[in-house]
């Protein structure tokens, strides 16, 4: 998203339709929503999310992801 996107809102339709081909479905993000992974605001029946909030949970996710896969492939000895 372009930086003047950033402090717009968008629906989570919108949001859905600019992650198209990822993991990012809209069923994903309202899931997240709706387990307050990612700030938003509910207007009449719709929610509006902010692209950074989206871009904040995308790098928040990414670096607790790296940190949990921090000790995958190592050596470890096995005591028997």
């Amino acid at each position: 998203m372009q930086k003047s996107e950033f402090s717009r809102v968008f629906t989570i339709n919108e949001i859905a339709k600019h992650y198209k081909g990822t993991a990012l479905t809209a069923s994903a993000i309202r899931r997240l929503v709706k387990a307050r992974e990612i700030p938003s605001r509910m207007v009449g029946n719709k929610y509006l999310i902010t692209a950074a909030a989206v871009e904040n949970w995308i790098n928040s996710s990414t670096a607790s992801a790296t940190d949990q896969n921090a000790s995958y492939g190592l050596v470890r000895r096995v005591d028997a």
